[in-house]
């Protein structure tokens, strides 16, 4: 059963808001809904409760400035770059602290279902834990961005003092959002109907709220569930405590129609139905605006077969920075390495100069090719393609995920060389429209049977992926590989772990890593290419800079990240495919700061400290 559904009861219920926007807290408690409404049958209840999934979900689904802002895994298309991003944010910056209406409807149905003479106590005990987990679900996501947050327990009346402080300290916040979310373990069903809470989305979640808390902690002993168990341990039981679910072999599918209810590995997703749903609210964002108008005017082609079938808003691109991390299974010796150390790209090819590279393909700015971390090559074998030497033999979430020079998408054959239909050279506003601005393409996350298109108005039946078995798996590892420091077993069995994601959806050999630094160098690598746009780098970046040393370039804790300090980079290829160049996107979009003083931690938004008396600015975070 979807959980669009439940659509005419969470409109029902949506129209029965608890909220004022003259409160700080934005949850004056003024109901203006009747009991007996909502409260006094068991389908009303069951409506309103889902209501809220959307508040608790939306951080773990709707993420787009955390891929396209913070990190280079994906660049704006446009010519300038979110402020965000280039160390321009400042503590007024609103980054979403209040979050105080969905956290109400949490501490509202807790009090409700307790009292209620209309629900069995299955129902009570579930719904119950549905609204401890997506409290968690909410105060885990303001923990990881500011540390710290404005605690709220209960059902606020009016005589109660709405001024509320902050948690103490970082501890406290994970304290409370592990408590909520053990409790809610206990109490959710080991099954539901899709797009609904289970107790294998609660232990998901604990696998990775355990791996953040240890890392901002220093694994406090606080914090621990019991004696001898500390919080990477914690995290290992609860994959281990996971049921019914697997890794998918087609890695493609679970993010589009093919595995949206029958992939294996999808623990949790928000569906939406076309009867309601249409293109701009879920892929508009990642298709291209590519007309054959436009080709033609700007000298590039082959022209598609279907003159608008890419007629979307792109706004973001797969960048090189990204590409790089995609192993390539050498044809010789078996063993994954990296695209320009295969033996057929070596044997095939030879590094060229910057200069030569200008020659053989005209760049649109001399500038791209000056920076120390551009590379040029060229083929020297004659009737040989670069592109499928860069291309051919690859992890197979590459393709999965990435549309390249020679994919086949929506029934076309795309080419992203110099003035190819895919290209950056498709439009004379350059930096200014919806163009891949990297060569690069999303294929991850688009429905393939979008019909006539995808388009603003299309309707389309759409999920997004919350929870995962292969994200489960991956946090099992990095605790595996946190305890290998004190532990040498731990080391093997990491390696065991993420070698599952390695070989089933990458289809690579083996990783050979035998030292620690060798393990999380290719842990990282898996983690960055498993999850491509479902916010996950950024957060582990922040992680394994916090934990430092192996799992950050040797530099001790808290110590800067140089991922995120790396400029974006793009690939451009000669029209006849006998050479290639790596360029740095000359705009905004190229400029990613990192300040270790203060970056480990979101700003407490000064409106908040503003219009609560409880907290000074003496409680705002380091650096800002």
């Amino acid at each position: 059963m979807k959980l669009n559904q439940y659509i005419v009861f969470a409109c029902l219920a949506g129209t029965m808001a608890l909220q004022s926007c003259n409160d700080f807290l934005d949850t004056k408690p003024t109901e203006t809904y009747s009991d007996n409404l909502v409260w006094s049958s068991p389908s009303t209840v069951d409506a309103f409760v889902i209501t809220n999934y959307g508040s608790a979900s939306s951080p773990y689904t709707d993420f787009a400035t955390i891929d396209n802002a913070f990190t280079t895994n994906l660049v704006p298309c446009r010519s300038s770059c979110p402020s965000e991003a280039r160390g321009l944010r400042d503590r007024t910056w609103n980054w979403g602290f209040n979050r105080f209406t969905a956290i109400r409807n949490c501490n509202l149905i807790i009090e409700k279902v307790a009292g209620s003479d209309v629900l069995d106590e299955k129902y009570k005990t579930q719904y119950t834990a549905e609204a401890k987990m997506m409290r968690a679900m909410i105060y885990y996501d303001l923990a990881r961005h500011s540390g710290r947050f404005i605690w709220v327990d209960r059902v606020l009346n009016t005589t109660d003092e709405f001024n509320l402080p902050l948690t103490a300290n970082i501890v406290e916040s994970y304290s409370k959002v592990l408590t909520d979310l053990r409790e809610a373990i206990e109490g959710l069903p080991q099954t539901a109907v899709s797009g609904r809470l289970t107790k294998n989305a609660g232990l998901a979640l604990l696998s990775e709220v355990c791996l953040t808390a240890a890392a901002y902690t220093n694994n406090d002993a606080s914090l621990h569930k019991a004696t001898g168990t500390d919080l990477y341990r914690e995290a290992i039981a609860a994959v281990d405590a996971i049921e019914g679910v697997s890794l998918d072999a087609d890695y493609e599918s679970i993010f589009n129609e093919k595995g949206a209810y029958n992939s294996p590995e999808i623990i949790m997703a928000t569906y939406y139905s076309k009867t309601n749903n249409n293109c701009m609210n879920t892929m508009i964002n990642l298709m291209p605006n590519l007309l054959n108008d436009n080709l033609a005017k700007n000298d590039c082609g082959p022209l598609f077969k279907q003159a608008d079938i890419f007629e979307g808003w792109l706004d973001y691109t797969p960048s090189q920075n990204l590409v790089d991390n995609y192993l390539v299974i050498d044809q010789k010796t078996g063993q994954a390495v990296r695209w320009n150390e295969s033996s057929q790209f070596v044997e095939n090819t030879s590094p060229i100069s910057l200069t030569d590279a200008a020659g053989r393909i005209t760049p649109k700015d001399p500038a791209e090719l000056v920076d120390q971390t551009s590379l040029a090559y060229a083929v020297t074998t004659a009737d040989v393609s670069i592109s499928d030497l860069m291309y051919q033999y690859r992890d197979k979430r590459f393709d999965a995920t990435i549309l390249h020079d020679g994919s086949s998408f929506y029934g076309e054959t795309l080419a992203t060389c110099r003035l190819g239909n895919f290209s950056r050279w498709a439009s004379e506003a350059y930096g200014a429209d919806h163009v891949p601005l990297t060569n690069y393409g999303m294929r991850k996350s688009i429905y393939t049977n979008v019909s006539p298109r995808v388009f603003y108005n299309t309707p389309t039946d759409y999920h997004k992926v919350v929870f995962r078995y292969g994200r489960a798996v991956l946090n099992k590892a990095e605790a595996q590989l946190c305890l290998a420091k004190t532990d040498a077993s731990m080391l093997t069995a990491a390696i065991e772990t993420f070698n599952q994601t390695r070989t089933i959806h990458g289809g690579l050999p083996a990783s050979t890593a035998t030292t620690l630094q060798e393990a999380w160098t290719d842990y990282k690598r898996e983690r960055r290419v498993e999850f491509v746009f479902e916010a996950d780098y950024y957060w582990s970046l922040l992680r394994w800079g916090k934990y430092g040393y192996e799992a950050n370039h040797g530099l001790a804790p808290g110590s800067t990240i140089l991922e995120l300090d790396e400029p974006a980079t793009f690939i451009e290829i000669a029209t006849d495919r006998t050479a290639a160049y790596i360029g740095n996107v000359q705009f905004q979009n190229d400029q990613r700061t990192f300040n270790e003083n203060r970056a480990y931690l979101f700003p407490i938004t000064q409106t908040i400290i503003n219009a609560n008396s409880a907290i000074s600015d003496s409680d705002q975070n380091p650096g800002w």
